[in-house]
């Protein structure tokens, strides 16, 4: 169940040189991070406060990283070189309704929310795709296991196709990165070789344009699925704006809770088109939210998200889609010949994906392979993760809590997590800046994530055609390296960028 992808030693010792030498000195501390805060103010690297999460005029910094943190330049280049052929998998899988039936179905037992997306994917399924055409924007976040002598590998995390966020943040804080190194006196050339260009807000408005555009109705509106307070609405926002520099605001954006859309979509004729208040068309669904159980507060939600997917507007993500994104899928992805079965005309890539595979299981089983490695999780609790279905590391269990959530679950229960080999990532040192705190030189560890973006047809007959597949954009987020959980808006988590090594 699990690989290697060994990228060895081979890193530029010139770029290495040049990295600026750790603690800096006090006054020079000083003046970068005042500097550096009031530049992230000034260019909108920003999230509304945890007491005002309803409102935008009272906004901080996001939590982010003095400096960018190294990173192996082979295992960025690894994480690239696969982000196309990812993207291809997961548009592929969304549509094998057979696949994710017979894989779910465990899970589908104990786990509602699961079950809730199942449901109205069969109804998809039983009625037809008025709509088979789809489009993906994904993040796939990988970790640099430092494997001591033998060099380094990439381990894959998981992989986020839907509300996939932090876009406008990293690339602000890629080109604040080189402001820095620049003021610290790295040479012009080092950073240009070692910061890569990033934007991967164009990534995805551009792919929201261009399938708003295919649509073929410029009287249709972009529907953004939001939450009713959401911290990091100002990331959401420049997607929006965005959009609008592309199609030169032809494409009106309009903001909608799930609750919101139970009361106010409707669908007309025979082709199901989906409408607000019955006179706005709607031409996409872009998902910010619905990714949680949080997101669906009563049968009304699920109602809407049902008429959505029933329609014939396009949707980023489908169900199809949100379904494959389940950890359950990332764990049986990783057993013999299933990547390779859906990449049968990417051998090469099939293969250099599966080596940045962890070790991945399934516990619905009550076997004796399976009884074996619960056993050793118990025992041993810091070599695993312990996941359930839910996006962005939500409900991950570590050290003594995963052993006891093991040694206290049923069999049923146990069939809706997955357990994953604890990665053992590389350790690096920055300052860490976030708000009313001082600033700190801690040991960090960084998750490297990558943007791609696909628009194509799909059938449930197997039969497909791509529009687009592009792979633009990254981010790492780091943490204290003895942190598990949080994120960045509660600021366990940075905003970062990696310098190629």
């Amino acid at each position: 169940m699990t690989g290697e992808t060994d990228l060895g030693d081979s890193n530029d010792t010139t770029a290495l040189k040049h990295y600026p030498s750790l603690p800096l000195e006090e006054d020079v501390l000083h003046c970068l991070v005042e500097d550096a805060v009031d530049w992230a103010q000034a260019h909108g690297m920003v999230m509304r406060t945890p007491e005002h999460k309803d409102r935008s005029d009272i906004c901080q910094i996001a939590p982010f990283t003095l400096l960018p943190s190294l990173f192996p330049r082979q295992m960025f280049d690894l994480a690239v070189k696969i982000q196309k052929v990812t993207n291809l998998l997961y548009h592929r899988i969304a549509f094998d309704h057979d696949f994710l039936v017979m894989s779910l179905e465990a899970v589908a037992r104990t786990d509602d929310f699961t079950r809730n997306l199942m449901k109205i994917y069969d109804a998809v399924y039983k009625d037809g795709l008025k709509q088979p055409k789809a489009l993906l924007l994904q993040r796939a976040d990988y970790m640099c296991d430092d494997k001591g002598k033998m060099g380094y590998g990439l381990r894959q995390v998981e992989v986020n196709n839907i509300a996939a966020s932090m876009g406008s943040l990293t690339e602000r804080v890629t080109i604040l990165h080189g402001r820095v190194l620049s003021d610290l006196g790295v040479p012009m050339d080092v950073i240009k070789s070692s910061i890569v260009p990033n934007r991967p807000i164009d990534t995805i408005a551009k792919g929201l344009s261009d399938a708003w555009t295919d649509f073929n109705d410029t009287k249709a509106a972009i529907l953004f699925i939001v939450e009713e307070e959401n911290q990091n609405e100002i990331d959401q926002r420049h997607v929006e704006y965005r959009i609008d520099e592309f199609t030169k605001r032809r494409a009106k954006c309009i903001r909608m809770t799930l609750t919101a859309c139970a009361k106010r979509l409707s669908l007309k004729g025979d082709n199901r088109s989906l409408f607000v208040d019955n006179t706005q068309r709607i031409g996409i669904v872009y998902f910010r939210a619905g990714y949680v159980p949080a997101n669906y507060f009563t049968e009304l939600e699920w109602d809407a998200r049902r008429t959505i997917e029933l329609s014939d507007a396009i949707k980023s993500p489908w169900i199809g889609l949100q379904l494959a994104n389940t950890k359950k899928i990332q764990q049986v992805l990783s057993n013999p010949h299933v990547v390779e079965k859906y990449l049968p005309d990417f051998p090469e890539e099939s293969k250099l994906m599966r080596g940045t595979f962890a070790g991945l299981w399934g516990l619905e089983s009550d076997d004796q392979s399976t009884e074996t490695v619960v056993r050793d999780a118990v025992a041993n609790p810091s070599n695993y993760v312990l996941k359930p279905q839910l996006e962005g590391g939500w409900g991950n269990y570590y050290g003594e809590d995963l052993a006891e959530k093991l040694r206290t679950m049923t069999l049923d229960e146990r069939a809706a997590y997955i357990l994953m080999e604890k990665i053992h990532p590389m350790v690096t040192k920055n300052y860490l800046i976030r708000p009313f705190q001082n600033v700190q030189l801690s040991e960090t560890v960084g998750e490297l994530g990558i943007y791609g973006c696909l628009y194509g047809k799909g059938s449930f007959s197997g039969k497909f055609e791509v529009v687009f597949n592009e792979c633009s954009g990254h981010i790492i987020r780091s943490k204290g390296k003895d942190v598990d959980k949080g994120g960045v808006a509660v600021g366990a988590a940075f905003i970062d960028s990696p310098f190629l090594f």
